[in-house]
């Protein structure tokens, strides 16, 4: 865990005295690199320039467009996102959540919690990449499985040759031209799209 003087944080409060009261108490927690904005309307362009390590949105009540900005930095810009608010109806929380919120803090921001609520929202994003990750290889696995598939069914229907015997094939060149068995199969089927 970094130390809270080594964190660039960007905090997000469009009530200039709500914003001057968590920034005194993120200063007195000794984070020093804060980047304080009343921007709520382009929040993601702001994380875009300044790169922080963790963005804190205070507001009353989470609406649309302020989940979208959320969703925005989700999707481009991957950033822990905590949200500090007054509203803590299930479905408003559900969707700040759904949008990209890693931490949704309903009972105000203090002194003492103001470190662990950090903590937390780097956790679950840490927690949320690692599964993403893993997703993602599933899904080129996948992907790359089908394409193998695709190749050898080609094969089977060139050659007339059964199953095993056009996984051989595909494995045979695969090794002869030091490819993965993958790209072959891509070679296969681009040679296929060629023919017509």
């Amino acid at each position: 865990m970094e130390s809270p003087a080594t964190l660039k944080l960007m905090l997000v409060d469009q009530s200039t005295r709500r914003r001057e009261i968590l920034e005194k108490i993120l200063r007195d927690n000794g984070y020093l690199n804060v980047f304080s904005t009343s921007g709520l309307h382009d929040v993601f362009e702001l994380v875009t320039r300044i790169q922080p390590d963790v963005v804190l949105i205070e507001l009353d009540s989470p609406n649309r467009d302020t989940l979208e900005q959320v969703r925005r930095i989700r999707d481009r810009q991957p950033t822990p996102v905590l949200m500090f608010a007054q509203d803590q109806n299930a479905q408003t929380v559900h969707a700040a959540v759904q949008s990209g919120v890693c931490a949704y803090m309903v009972d105000g921001v203090d002194r003492g919690s103001i470190q662990p609520a950090i903590s937390l929202a780097m956790a679950t994003f840490e927690a949320y990449r690692k599964v993403r990750v893993e997703a993602d290889g599933y899904r080129r696995e996948l992907n790359g499985r089908k394409r193998i598939d695709q190749a050898k069914a080609i094969l089977m229907r060139q050659q007339g040759i059964g199953e095993d015997e056009a996984y051989r094939t595909l494995r045979k060149r695969a090794m002869d031209e030091n490819q993965k068995l993958v790209l072959v199969a891509d070679a296969i089927i681009a040679e296929q799209r060629l023919r017509g």
